[in-house]
Parts: C-alpha cells; structure tokens; sequence
C-alpha cells in the first residue's frame, strides 16, 4: 500500500513539475517577444 502511494506522488509531483517547467517557458517566451517588441519601436523611433 506504501509503495502505491509513494508512486502516486512521485507522479503527481512529475506533473506538477511540467505544468510548472510549461508556465516558466510561456513566461520567458512573452518576456523576449516584449523585449524584442520594445527595442524595435525604439531602433525605428531613432
């Protein structure tokens, strides 16, 4: 029973750990397109 319940939470702390990692790359994604977006507009304003 001990060993089922432990594997259980491996899993869920597995998925909470990709759900997580997804969160992460989403964020550093709209950070760099934000980066990107905003140098343009200076470089074209210049």
């Amino acid at each position: 029973m001990s060993v089922g319940y432990n594997g259980s939470m491996m899993k869920t702390i597995a998925t909470e750990n990709i759900v997580i990692g997804a969160l992460a790359g989403i964020g550093l994604l709209v950070l760099i397109v934000l980066f990107v977006y905003v140098v343009k507009r200076l470089m074209r304003d210049e």
